[in-house]
């Protein structure tokens, strides 16, 4: 799995699983050989492979992007073959392909990675509430943001209005480690080519390949987990707290 969402008011955690082509959910105390509490499979739901997803246990929805370029969206608490209960694809969207999500039920926005092309990514910013074949209210991208190959799930801060992001370097190695590597701090009102307002890492920086981005808003710590490194980093960064 590529993906997990903790849900801190109903203390359960959801998770992808492709083989399985289900989202499952898990009692957030769950130990050992514990059967998930709900499961969401088959054909009405339209999973395909899914790797990625969040959850927003304020409004109890579930978002999951497709390998086809589409956003599911799926009651919290829905359970068995269900289908969404809205759907946002189609050429407006610009969704081409899995890629990491976030919702930020504060703000009520949906923030999805996609591909632009030339070896670089950027992050559309939907309304949550979206449907059918919208475009996105905002596309944060371009040379300046210096987006490439996105390295894991997104964290955002909705109070700040901040959308975290880890971010993999250039170029055909990228997977193996780079020297560019760094986790972006980026606005919920940036659009456009937008460089990141902070970053952690770059030339020289400890960062190889960060992927899971988590935040400690009370400690107004970042913590961030590396593949390269098999390592997990926590960074004091008051700013952007």
């Amino acid at each position: 799995m590529h993906g997990i969402a903790y849900d801190p008011i109903h203390d359960e955690f959801t998770v992808p699983q492709q083989f399985g082509q289900a989202i499952l959910t898990y009692r957030g105390s769950a130990n050992g050989e514990e059967a998930p509490a709900r499961v969401i499979i088959g054909p009405h739901t339209q999973l395909d492979a899914p790797e990625h997803l969040d959850v927003d246990p304020v409004h109890n929805e579930i978002f999951v992007p497709t390998r086809y370029g589409a956003v599911l969206v799926f009651p919290r608490d829905g359970s068995g073959d269900v289908a969404p209960i809205r759907e946002i694809r189609g050429p407006k969207t610009m969704l081409n392909g899995d890629a990491p999500i976030a919702v930020d039920p504060v703000n009520n926005l949906l923030i999805v990675g996609g591909s632009a092309g030339h070896g670089q990514v950027r992050l559309l910013i939907f309304n949550r509430t979206d449907s059918g074949d919208v475009k996105p209210k905002a596309v944060i991208g371009g040379p300046k943001s210096h987006l490439y190959a996105f390295g894991g799930p997104f964290a955002v801060h909705p109070s700040k209005g901040e959308i975290m992001v880890s971010v993999r370097g250039p170029g055909p190695f990228a997977e193996l480690s780079s020297d560019e590597a760094y986790v972006g701090v980026w606005s919920i009102n940036d659009n456009g080519d937008v460089p990141p307002k902070w970053t952690i890492g770059g030339p020289h920086g400890i960062l190889r390949m960060p992927r899971g981005i988590a935040l400690d808003v009370k400690n107004k710590n970042m913590i961030v987990s590396d593949k390269r490194l098999n390592a997990v980093l926590t960074f004091h960064f008051p700013e952007v707290f």
